[in-house]
């Protein structure tokens, strides 16, 4: 038997969050990579001088 279930939310919307969820923890780990390699070289030209 199968059990019957109420769908409040479409399976469809949950996968298009979950991507959007994932895509923007890679976005900002992405971002914060950048950032600090920004911050790295930039103290480095600084210390530099």
């Amino acid at each position: 038997m199968e059990a019957i279930m109420a769908h409040l939310v479409d399976k469809k919307l949950i996968e298009r969050a979950n991507t959007v969820l994932l895509m923007s923890i890679l976005g900002s780990g992405l971002a914060v990579c950048v950032f600090g390699a920004l911050s790295y070289d930039i103290a480095h030209w600084f210390n530099a001088w």
